[in-house]
C-alpha cells in the first residue's frame, strides 16, 4: 500500500508520517518543494536529523539552495527511488504539501521537452505576449494574469518549442496513476480553519524563536540562493527584513498572512485535484488506517 499524506502547512503531516512509520516500518518520500533544499530547515519545518524518522526519509536535503529544482526533476528523482523501494517494501509513505509534486510523481504527468534556449522577448510588452497567446493557445491563459510576465513568457516559450501547446499537452494526459498495479490511499488532513490558522501563527512565532533570522543570514553567506529557494515563504520575508525593507514585526505578520493564504490554496488543490479521504486531524486519520 502507498499512503500519501497531504494537507495544508501546519496540519500535522510529518507527525502522522512518523506514527505510520512506527506501525508499518515503511520508508517515507518527501513531497515538499522546499524541504528538498539543504540547510533550509527552520523555515520549512523540516524533520530534524536527530528525529528517529529522519533516516527513513528520501528526497530530503538533496539540492543545494543555489540550484533551481523543477517539478520535472522531482518526478524523475521520485520515480527512480519509488521503483527501487517497491521491490523491497510492502508499504511506502509519501508526505508533503506540494500538490503538483505529488500529481507529477504518481500520475501520467508529462512535461514538454525544453531543450532549446528560451527566446528573448524583452521587446514585447505583457499585453503583446498575452495577445499572441490569446490567438495561438487561449486555454493557457485561463490561470495567467496579464501582469504575470514570468508565466506569460513560460507559456510562450513552451508554445514556440513544441508541436503541442501547453493546454493540449495537459488535455492529452489520462490523469491516471502512472502504474496501474499499485494501491494508493490519499489521506488529507484538513483541520477547521480557525484551528489551522492558530497553528500557523504559533508555528511562525516558534520559527523565529528557533532562529529563523540566523538561518537566513547563514544561507545568504553560504549560498547564492536560486530564485526558487529565495522565494520560499518565510525566507523571502526575512530577506526583506535583513535588507531593511520591513520591520521584524512586519516580517512576522507577513509570513503568517502569506502562509495562511498558501494553506487555503493547498486545501483547494487537494479537494479538487486528488481523490482524497478527508480527516479533521492526524489522530482520526491514524485510527482509520491502523
Amino acid at each position: 500500500m502507498v499512503y500519501v499524506i497531504v494537507g495544508p502547512t501546519a496540519s500535522g503531516k510529518s507527525e502522522v508520517a512518523s506514527s505510520l512509520l512506527e506501525k508499518k516500518n515503511a520508508p517515507i518520500i518527501n513531497a515538499d518543494a522546499f524541504q528538498i533544499y539543504k540547510d533550509m530547515d527552520i523555515g520549512t519545518a523540516k524533520v530534524s536529523p536527530t528525529d528517529p524518522s529522519y533516516s527513513h526519509y528520501y528526497l530530503l536535503d538533496i539540492v543545494d539552495p543555489s540550484t533551481s529544482y523543477s517539478v520535472a526533476e522531482y518526478q524523475k528523482d521520485f520515480r527512480e527511488i519509488f521503483e527501487t523501494l517497491l521491490k523491497d517494501n510492502k508499504d511506502i509513505i509519501i508526505v508533503g504539501g506540494t500538490g503538483l509534486y505529488i500529481r507529477a510523481a504518481l500520475y501520467d504527468y508529462n512535461f514538454p521537452e525544453e531543450s532549446l534556449e528560451d527566446e528573448d522577448y524583452s521587446e514585447l510588452t505583457n499585453e503583446e505576449i498575452y495577445a499572441i497567446l490569446e490567438q495561438k493557445d487561449p486555454d493557457s491563459l485561463k490561470n495567467i494574469h496579464v501582469n504575470n510576465r514570468k508565466r506569460l513568457l513560460r507559456a510562450l516559450n513552451i508554445l514556440n518549442k513544441q508541436s503541442m501547446t501547453k493546454s493540449e499537452n495537459i488535455a492529452s494526459q489520462k490523469h491516471e496513476l502512472y502504474r496501474d498495479d499499485i494501491e494508493v490511499k490519499f489521506l488529507f488532513i484538513n483541520p477547521d480553519r480557525d484551528e489551522l490558522y492558530r497553528k500557523i501563527n504559533e508555528r511562525v512565532d516558534l520559527m523565529f524563536e528557533r532562529g529563523l533570522v540566523d538561518e537566513v543570514k547563514s544561507l545568504l553567506q553560504k549560498y547564492s540562493l536560486s530564485n526558487t529557494a529565495s522565494q520560499a515563504i518565510g525566507y523571502k520575508e526575512v530577506i526583506s527584513y535583513l535588507n531593511g525593507e520591513i520591520s521584524l514585526e512586519e516580517c512576522k505578520e507577513l509570513i503568517k498572512k502569506r502562509t495562511r493564504n498558501y494553506a487555503k490554496r493547498q486545501v483547494t488543490y487537494f479537494r479538487h485535484q486528488l481523490p482524497c479521504i478527508e480527516f479533521k486531524n492526524g489522530e482520526d486519520l491514524l485510527k482509520e488506517i491502523i
